[in-house]
């Protein structure tokens, strides 16, 4: 999918063997880097992943996974923009579909209970076929098996942690407001992402400020944007799923702002609460 490639360059990395190829013309910034402001914006999903893993309050193995598995995202998000090849897409978007799966394992114990080896082994055994799947196959059908195994993921951790929301809000008002408070954001920015993300997909033509028939003179770089506001989302997403887990477990967490502008989970009391 080359919705700009007669206005693309050859560079270092060239010739392009990734399935799909964004909005931003390629090799205009550096002769060295495919997409270079998606490749840069790459950089803040890593930097959210450590901060997570920095401010998390927990020795629990599955939250230290959960935000490194957000860093891995960044590092594979920066190879693949930064050369377009095959290989690199894969480090880009297998660990997408490892980070979600991780969190619908959290949240499908946090819903109902431990459930034993048969879960992970599952959830391994899938992500094993998925894996070869995606990263034999290229073109759209690559393209689209990753977009609807990851939508899947998506969908899965939407029930479970909404279902959790109203399950736990029913026991304690406090649950109510916080859980509300993670869910409107990471769903609302989420959606803003997504949104974003299918403009630079699809109406490339229109916005890359390029092409005859682009209303922009400029490249919004949409998908750019994209990576800021999903990884926030999913940022958002992990506070959640570890907000649940702990009342669940009956303890009190709370959300507050490190340094006033970052969301972060604590486990002791507060006097300033979200």
């Amino acid at each position: 999918m080359p919705p700009t490639a007669s206005h693309d360059q050859i560079g270092y990395w060239s010739p392009n063997t990734a399935s799909v190829d964004w909005c931003e013309n390629n090799y205009v910034v550096s002769y060295f880097i495919a997409e270079f402001w998606n490749t840069i914006s790459s950089l803040f999903i890593i930097a959210l992943g450590e901060l997570g893993l920095y401010l998390c309050p927990t020795k629990e193995r599955r939250f230290k996974v959960a935000f490194r598995m957000i860093s891995l995202v960044g590092i594979g998000s920066t190879l693949f923009h930064g050369t377009l090849r095959h290989k690199m897409q894969l480090l880009d978007e297998l660990p997408m579909i490892y980070a979600a799966t991780a969190l619908l394992f959290i949240s499908i114990e946090t819903k109902n209970g431990p459930q034993g080896k048969w879960l992970p082994y599952s959830l391994a055994s899938w992500l094993a076929l998925t894996s070869i799947f995606v990263s034999i196959t290229g073109g759209q059908l690559q393209f689209y098996t990753f977009q609807a195994s990851f939508g899947v993921l998506q969908l899965a951790i939407v029930y479970y942690t909404t279902t959790l929301h109203s399950r736990q809000a029913a026991v304690r008002a406090k649950n109510n407001s916080t859980s509300f408070w993670l869910i409107s954001r990471a769903l609302g920015v989420y959606a803003f992402a997504v949104t974003i993300w299918l403009i630079d997909l699809h109406l490339c033509e229109f916005i890359n400020g390029v092409s005859p028939n682009s209303v922009l003179k400029w490249n919004p770089q949409f998908h750019a944007w994209w990576h800021v506001c999903s990884i926030t989302g999913v940022y958002f997403t992990t506070l959640l799923v570890a907000y649940q887990h702990y009342v669940a477990k009956g303890v009190h967490p709370s959300i507050y702002l490190w340094r006033g502008f970052a969301p972060a989970l604590t486990l002791e009391p507060i006097k300033k609460k979200l």
